[in-house]
């Protein structure tokens, strides 16, 4: 008998990692951390009001803001060799609105007095499919740059 047969041999952790598949789904901790960098959109424009911006100046910091969290979440993405990165991001992007659209409803109610966006499913669909979609490109973009870099 081999060595390869012996069942009372154990697997050295080299043995062990290889044979152990990639987990089937995203990955879940990842996911909600880095969608909780979305909620820096809207404590942005809390901000932008609290200092009384205009409107035309709100535009490109908030072009900006979405620029650097899209950069931060496909280079975590890539860098952190996440065995699903498209389904990840994915993640992140669908807790990224579900986190913003809790945050904004809880400001409006407490602010205004009003339900606000609680009253608008639509624009709550809209929102969690726009950050959907942010979090899809931002996966095939990092799931790419891990083929690329045979990470």
């Amino acid at each position: 008998m081999d060595e390869t047969q012996n069942p009372q041999q154990p697997q050295t952790p080299a043995t062990a990692s290889a044979q152990t598949p990639a987990p089937p789904g995203p990955d879940y901790r990842l996911a909600i951390g880095l969608g909780a960098l979305t909620l820096l959109y809207p404590i942005l424009n809390i901000a932008i009001n609290l200092l009384g911006m205009e409107g035309t100046t709100r535009v490109p910091v908030n072009a900006w803001l979405w620029l650097a969290i899209g950069v931060v979440w496909i280079l975590v993405g890539w860098l952190t060799c996440t065995p699903r990165p498209f389904l990840t991001l994915l993640a992140t992007g669908i807790a990224g609105g579900m986190l913003t659209s809790a945050l904004v409803i809880g400001i409006q109610l407490f602010t205004s007095g009003g339900p606000g966006l609680a009253t608008a499913p639509f624009a709550i669909v809209s929102i969690l499919a726009m950050h959907a979609a942010g979090g899809a490109l931002c996966g095939l973009v990092a799931w790419g740059l891990q083929a690329a870099t045979g990470r």
